[in-house]
């Protein structure tokens, strides 16, 4: 059961109208990042709840036990959740979130689909030595540069300072098994990427973009935010383009 809460370890429920936003954090993250967003869609009139991937917001260690199967498993507790209270559900995932948007809403009834800094191809160039670095080492550090954010965003990040290289190489494989399934979705789908982004290739948008059999479907560009759009200068047109896609759906869904 989600509560109210802004804690940003723990899942989140705003209540509002029956129209919903199920919320999708990122690699490591935790729902706390997913915050600003949620009390903005919240003000818009949504319900929004704000998922904990299983493994995340607790310990590495704890991370280390999941795989994507798991946190897959996460989004879709939080799907039935929102579908017992809301007659119509959107789903907004970030980054990793993004791909398990995706991958939720191909089994799933879904009114529309945002990928926000959604990964295909990864910056990362150490990635192609895992397959060997996996047998010396169970994890990377990872460090937090807290600069790149305004003061009154510090508040809602949340991650691990390392990272279980086995979950890094369950990643590589949810986004690999992703690829493939593209030209099944069919969903409405707003695809959100910053050409700044220094760890997700931003041609992993156009990637998206091009492979969804979607209809509906539009990509939107930033030019000077970093890979965390969210909390970044960026976020309030992130958050406004979101709102925009939302309402141009519910037009068409009540016409």
């Amino acid at each position: 059961m989600f509560i109210s809460t802004c804690s940003i370890n723990e899942p989140f429920f705003f209540p509002g109208g029956e129209e919903a936003c199920l919320l999708i954090h990122g690699f490591t993250g935790s729902p706390g990042e997913m915050i600003p967003m949620g009390e903005f869609l919240n003000k818009c009139g949504y319900s929004v709840l704000g998922v904990r991937l299983k493994g995340h917001g607790t310990s590495p260690e704890d991370m280390a036990r999941t795989r994507w199967p798991d946190w897959l498993e996460s989004c879709e507790e939080g799907y039935h959740e929102l579908k017992e209270k809301c007659k119509v559900i959107y789903t907004i995932g970030f980054s990793m979130g993004g791909i398990l948007a995706i991958n939720l809403a191909l089994h799933h009834e879904m009114a529309g689909v945002v990928t926000i800094s959604s990964p295909i191809y990864i910056m990362n160039r150490k990635l192609f030595l895992l397959p060997v670095l996996k047998f010396f080492k169970k994890y990377e550090d990872k460090k937090t540069n807290k600069s790149f954010y305004e003061k009154e965003m510090e508040k809602y990040l949340s991650g691990y300072d390392k990272t279980p290289l086995v979950c890094v190489q369950s990643l590589l494989t949810l986004i690999s098994l992703t690829k493939k399934k593209l030209n099944s979705f069919n969903k409405p789908i707003l695809v959100i990427q910053s050409k700044g982004d220094r760890t997700v290739n931003y041609r992993s948008a156009r990637y998206i973009y091009d492979n969804v059999k979607s209809d509906n479907k539009r990509l939107y560009w930033l030019e000077r935010s970093g890979h965390m759009v969210i909390l970044g200068e960026e976020r309030e047109r992130v958050f406004d383009e979101i709102r925009k896609f939302l309402k141009s759906l519910k037009e068409a869904y009540n016409k």
